[in-house]
């Protein structure tokens, strides 16, 4: 049987130094998508450019183009890449609740606090491009509205348990996506605080009340 060999000290090095460049580039990569999703925000479709980009960024245009192809490209990678933050997002608190109810209302709060804490991709997945919510995600056939699997998964669960009133699930899904959404856009597209602080607060925890009086089985 051949010993294994030890890697040599330049082949450590040359190691290192790829790894290195593999997370610079997936560091680069992610301030570019940050800085995509607020500008495209800031000057809208037809005004964002990819020079405008790079300027913000501090890096030359012709680096972006390695990344990605043109700007309807990034708006897809800023898309996309939003959606797999919420996604995980809500994955992670599902599978922290055992009782579907106290998941159902995390759940809730976890939608509620990706809008308000990443208000640029909010507004690009759910009022600039809804067109997206149905688009493929990459390599699958699968839509992105997917997503939203697991909390009529959770509300049926919730049913099946007897701990809501037996309806219909993906109906109900839906008026909680309705009513979170609801919140999330008014605070991140009020001017002044209109809709921020305490009066925030207030309208999520109204929200909660309302849904445990016409949803929870007594």
């Amino acid at each position: 049987m051949r010993k294994r060999t030890e890697p040599t000290r330049a082949e450590r090095m040359k190691q290192a130094i790829r790894h290195r460049q593999d997370q610079e580039k997936l560091e680069l990569r992610q301030t570019i998508l940050r800085a995509a999703s607020e500008l495209f925000l800031e000057q809208g479709y037809e005004k964002f450019s990819m020079r405008g980009l790079a300027e913000r960024i501090g890096y030359s245009a012709t680096t972006l183009y390695l990344y990605f192809r043109d700007k309807d490209d990034l708006l897809f990678a800023v898309v996309d890449e939003g959606f797999t933050r919420f996604e995980r997002q809500l994955e992670a608190v599902a599978a922290s609740k055992d009782d579907p109810w106290e998941r159902l209302m995390a759940l809730g709060e976890a939608y509620i606090s990706f809008g308000l804490h990443n208000p640029a991709y909010y507004e690009l997945m759910f009022m600039q491009r809804t067109d997206f919510l149905m688009s493929s995600k990459p390599g699958t056939q699968e839509p992105r509205i997917t997503a939203f699997l697991v909390l009529e998964q959770t509300v049926q669960q919730a049913i099946d348990a007897g701990v809501i009133i037996p309806g219909n699930a993906k109906a109900y899904s839906d008026a909680l996506w309705a009513q979170m959404h609801g919140i999330v856009s008014l605070a991140i597209s009020s001017t002044d605080s209109f809709f921020q602080g305490e009066r925030l607060r207030e309208a999520i925890e109204a929200a909660r009340s309302m849904i445990f009086r016409g949803l929870h089985q007594a």
